[in-house]
């Protein structure tokens, strides 16, 4: 059975009585036990309002939301929190609670209005803050955390509510390269037990190495819906992000610099070629394996050649600076 599926679903907001704004409809997803899916799109697309709408946060304007087969309208709120969880990108209003305080919060749909944890509850939360690397964290107060701590602490609420469907706004969008990294390869594995992942992002390296699935959110236009790689080779990605007007190579994931310079050619080591290429276009120079000018990149040096000259040169900024500054042969060569 799904875990989520939409039908003819419109979201948007009401505006008074008669007045409704509709941002996204007729929208038509679904979502397995052990996918990731990530929702792409322009700022003020839908992204969001389709997070807080498919778990109740804000009212659907049209169509239904099933959760196991069961409409949402129809779902009580303790038995949803069972079921789904979410991570926004907004702070907790009470700053001075502990870490483990918050996280504890996760617990209530099992622990009763007292809040009274068990031995399980306990373990549990022993496990989602484990399992998200921030056990230094659970006794310092909210207001003591970085943006990127607060957003691990936030995931590790959700965890402990063991829902199959967990939603993330902007999971990676304060986290440095190492935590969100720590972050992909920790939804990865959640995702592995059999639980749905449903994250909103800005992030294509989130969302094309992490995602099974990427719902795109365009203007005006339905909800595209495929894998990472066939919405970048048949251009719906590159369409949704508005990219291709601004030089970026979607299907290497690079910035296409101006290349107007002088040509080079580049052989070797294939690592060391790639990199030393990188540096050349960045620097204008445009990659030609016809040209005069010869790059030979070993794993030592780099070996930069004309007709008339050569030089033997110990890293990539001196091979950029030789081809600026070089001797006259080499600039007679350019």
């Amino acid at each position: 059975m799904k875990l989520l599926e939409t039908k003819s679903l419109s979201i948007g907001y009401r505006k008074g009585k008669n007045t409704t704004s509709i941002i996204q409809k007729d929208i038509n997803l679904s979502v397995e036990p052990g996918q990731i899916i990530s929702l792409m799109g322009q700022n003020g697309v839908g992204k969001t309002t389709f997070i807080k709408s498919i778990c109740g946060l804000l009212p659907v304007l049209d169509g239904q939301v099933f959760y196991h087969g069961q409409d949402l309208k129809r779902i009580r709120p303790k038995d949803l929190a069972r079921q789904i969880s979410i991570v926004l990108t907004e702070k907790p209003f009470n700053q001075t609670i502990t870490v483990l305080e918050l996280i504890a919060i996760g617990r209530h749909p099992y622990s009763g209005w007292l809040g009274t944890l068990g031995e399980k509850d306990k373990g549990v939360i022993d496990w989602a803050i484990s399992e998200t690397n921030i056990n230094y964290l659970a006794n310092k107060k909210l207001y003591e955390l970085s943006d990127g701590q607060m957003q691990k602490v936030m995931i590790a609420r959700a965890l402990v509510q063991e829902t199959d469907l967990i939603l993330l706004d902007e999971p990676a969008a304060h986290l440095d390269l190492y935590n969100k990294i720590e972050v992909m390869i920790l939804l990865r594995k959640i995702a592995k037990t059999g639980k749905g992942i449903i994250i909103s992002t800005h992030d294509m390296q989130v969302s094309t190495q992490l995602s099974d699935l990427l719902w795109l959110f365009n203007f005006n236009e339905p909800v595209t819906s495929g894998t990472p790689e066939d919405l970048i080779l048949n251009g719906s990605l590159e369409k949704t992000l508005y990219l291709h007007n601004h030089g970026y190579d979607m299907i290497h994931g690079i910035v296409v610099m101006d290349q107007h310079g002088p040509k080079v050619s580049v052989i070797g080591e294939e690592d060391r070629k790639f990199w030393t290429i990188q540096a050349l276009k960045r620097n204008g120079y445009q990659i030609d394996q016809t040209a005069e000018i010869t790059v030979e990149a070993s794993t030592t040096n780099w070996l930069l050649k004309t007709n008339n000259d050569s030089m033997v040169l110990e890293s990539i900024e001196e091979l950029v600076k030789a081809l600026k500054f070089g001797n006259q042969n080499i600039q007679k060569g350019l």
